[in-house]
């Protein structure tokens, strides 16, 4: 007995009660239309992350599934649909109990580990007393599951049929408001409402007339622009990249013969310095040759001189007359001292590729415009601003792609220029026939 309560016990602490966002106990869980349960901060958090680059939101896709899940309500408003997900009562009730006993055991003073939970009485139940909870009359019909699985099972989507204001049954459609409301509201808040209606009456009308398959109509075509838009726009993003791995190929391919011909350059410049160079100093070795000789032949001079001193007067003689004369053939001789200046602009010109800061931005022309047109004979119309001094007879105008407005006034022959609301003094353009 005591390894099967061992058993249901550890089945019991089988239940997923954590967040499969934060991997915690769940807080005020809410659960989707694809039935997947997420605590309220966590939901709240993704949507606005995920509808954060979005402009007008109407859903956000499920964190854990991908499908979508419409706005509650308030499209474009994301920061208000966490509240409106209904909230997962089941998985509520069970968190908030700090154990998995059976709640009917426990009011008996006894402990027996749950393995079921009611929905209909949102109580936890052991074996026993599902049991007999099948057999009473009056939750025989109760639906149970097991408590392991409580996340996977689907909950039944409440359909609200009472009034926000007064907690009770709806009975009336005021057109007005496009509401459903309670016989007091009908009274008060829809008072001046100039038609409002039964309920049945409306839907048996309703379902006789063909508003249902035209909205159903207008829907299809309004998801066929749609498609056709995200289609043109899915084509503009191929050839963003398609022109832009061109624009880096071509800027690529460039540099790569700027590398080669300035390699080229720098090497065939090289090779001329180095021959200059090799030239040079052959000569300037040759020099330095050259007079290396003539010095090995002024200290042979020297010697020679030195040890004639110690000689009889004829070899002194001799020997003095033919160094003099040998010394002034070697003094004759011309002997130009060989200077070199080695110059090149090379760098300079090399470094006017550096001056070169930056290649010209990329230009880019974007714009908006609407996916679908715009019936002008029953569109909802607002001002947005009143251009003064415009009062004349205005037989056309044009909006400029800054924003800037040109006005025809064909009582003054002239065409007004506004800019930001203001008519600009030198603005106005006369025409004469």
């Amino acid at each position: 007995m005591a390894s099967s309560k061992a058993e249901t016990l550890d089945l019991g602490k089988e239940v997923k009660n954590v967040c499969p966002i934060c991997f915690e106990s769940f807080k005020t869980p809410r659960y989707l239309p694809c039935f997947h349960t997420i605590c309220h901060n966590c939901l709240s958090s993704y949507i606005l992350s995920t509808c954060k680059s979005k402009e007008n939101p109407v859903g956000f896709p499920c964190p854990l599934c991908r499908q979508f899940v419409p706005a509650p309500s308030s499209l474009g408003e994301p920061d208000k649909w966490t509240e409106l997900i209904p909230i997962n009562t089941i998985v509520q009730s069970i968190c908030e109990k700090q154990d998995q006993y059976c709640d009917a055991c426990r009011r008996a003073d006894e402990e027996e580990v749950a393995t079921e939970w009611c929905k209909s009485c949102l109580e936890s139940l052991c074996p026993s007393c599902v049991k007999f909870h099948k057999r009473s009359a009056a939750s025989q019909n109760h639906e149970l599951i097991t408590l392991t699985n409580v996340l996977n099972v689907p909950i039944e989507i409440e359909i609200r049929d009472s009034c926000k204001d007064h907690n009770a049954p709806v009975e009336y459609m005021c057109f007005d408001h496009e509401e459903l409301c309670f016989p007091k509201c009908v009274c008060t808040n829809h008072r001046k409402c100039i038609r409002v209606d039964e309920i049945e009456k409306t839907a048996e009308n309703l379902s006789q007339s063909r508003r249902l398959e035209k909205l159903g109509q207008e829907i299809l075509q309004h998801n066929d622009v749609l498609l056709k838009a995200k289609t043109e726009v899915e084509a503009t993003m191929k050839y963003l990249d398609e022109t832009s791995d061109r624009i880096l190929e071509e800027s690529s391919d460039v540099r790569n013969k700027l590398v080669s011909h300035i390699n080229a350059l720098v090497e065939a410049h090289h090779n001329d310095l180095a021959q200059k160079v090799k030239e040079q100093k052959e000569r300037l070795a040759a020099f330095v040759d050259t007079v290396s000789d003539r010095q090995l032949l002024m200290a042979q001079y020297s010697k020679n001189l030195t040890d004639t001193e110690k000689t009889p007067p004829p070899i002194l003689m001799q020997n003095y007359l033919k160094i003099k004369r040998q010394f002034k053939q070697v003094t004759e001789l011309g002997l130009f001292k060989p200077s070199v200046k080695l110059q090149s602009d090379a760098s300079g010109q090399l470094s006017t590729i550096l001056d070169k800061c930056q290649i010209d931005d990329v230009k880019v022309e974007a714009k908006s415009t609407p996916i679908w047109d715009i019936n002008l004979t029953c569109a909802d119309m607002k001002i947005v601003c009143k251009l003064p001094e415009s009062g004349g007879k205005v037989s056309g105008g044009c909006f400029l792609e800054n924003g800037d407005i040109v006005i025809a006034d064909n009582s003054s022959r002239q065409c007004l220029y506004y800019s930001n609301g203001k008519l600009l003094e030198n603005g106005a353009i006369t025409f004469t026939c």
